[in-house]
């Protein structure tokens, strides 16, 4: 038994206000073609159509003719077939394009829910199976240790950090999946500081300080407030993965130009090989170090970035670190308020 409550849930699908929509708005397409149709059908039938007397070559002077003839317009009738004929072929044409273009417009936004939903999939069954299996080993080593009276306090904590990790995850994968729909008003400032306060700890577990360098006033942008603190954390964590310690990561933000540019330079080894490859899921850094690659975090960031019409590149990549920069329009004072 289906409740009224799941009936108003299913009015508000997706699909049924795409459906809804292109049905309006091909009736008001439709109408609007049938009358401009209608009228050059009209305009061109009286056009091609000639006055009686000049059908039968007769002068309208002539006393009798009025007697005879009242003068009225003869239509061709194989020319008026000709655009009646012109004229329905061109409404089912028009009306056919018409259609087409409404629902690839309609579509679009279901089409891109669908490469968020296998995407997702995609990353959870990745991303997920390897903290899974090490969660189970560790959950395998506890029991062993702990039938054979053996110290487990190690092995517990190496198991929470496995759970945080995995958690972690999660909330990247949460965060690529959202619909970005109803961007809002986001200060920059604050997610910087934000993103930078989440990864204090491990920073200062590894003497690494993060500068910061970004305006005393707000720099507004219009994005989700979770999606781009979680893009930044990404950015610095790879910052902090490949960063020696006692080392410096600065953080810098610029406004120019009705854009904000936030850039992430660390100091360790730099990327080798084509910097844009680490933007493809799962790809990960040439590295023996035992550090964790670039991996699902960058291509996630592009990902939720281009939603709010934003970008991320690399703009330097040596010997001498990385430095990942991010470009976000921003809202003007005037359209704040």
């Amino acid at each position: 038994m289906i409740s009224h409550g799941d009936s108003k849930r299913e009015g508000r699908l997706p699909g049924v206000k795409a459906i809804r929509s292109i049905t309006l708005r091909m009736m008001l397409a439709m109408s609007v073609t049938t009358i401009i149709g209608a009228l050059v059908m009209t305009v061109g039938i009286i056009l091609g159509s000639r006055h009686e007397f000049s059908e039968r070559g007769i002068s309208p002077d002539d006393v009798t003719s009025g007697i005879l003839f009242n003068g009225t317009l003869v239509i061709d009738s194989e020319k008026a077939l000709i655009l009646v004929v012109l004229f329905v072929v061109g409404i089912i044409a028009t009306t056919g394009i018409i259609a087409w273009f409404l629902a690839r417009q309609e579509i679009r936004p279901l089409d891109e829910a669908m490469r968020l939903q296998r995407n997702f999939v995609a990353d959870a069954s990745h991303e997920l199976k390897t903290p899974l299996a090490i969660i189970g080993a560790r959950g395998e080593l506890i029991k062993h240790r702990v039938e054979h009276g053996k110290d487990v306090g190690q092995a517990l904590d190496e198991l929470g950090n496995d759970i945080a990790r995995m958690d972690g995850v999660i909330n990247d994968l949460l965060v690529a999946a959202q619909d970005a729909n109803s961007p809002r008003p986001v200060d920059m400032r604050r997610s910087i500081q934000e993103a930078v306060r989440a990864l204090e700890v491990l920073a200062n577990q590894r003497a690494i300080a993060i500068v910061l360098d970004v305006p005393e006033s707000a720099i507004t942008v219009m994005a989700g407030e979770t999606g781009i603190v979680r893009c930044l954390v990404a950015i610095l964590d790879n910052a902090l993965a490949h960063s020696p310690e006692h080392s410096v990561i600065e953080v810098t933000a610029k406004e120019d130009k009705g854009m904000v540019n936030v850039t992430i330079r660390d100091h360790g080894v730099g990327m080798t090989g084509d910097p844009e490859r680490y933007f493809a899921r799962f790809a990960r850094a040439d590295t023996d170090s035992g550090q964790r690659g670039y991996g699902l975090g960058l291509a996630l960031t592009r990902d939720v970035l281009s939603r709010y019409k934003g970008r991320i590149s690399v703009v330097q990549f040596d010997g001498d670190g990385t430095a990942i920069m991010i470009t976000l329009p921003t809202v003007s004072k005037k359209s704040r308020q």
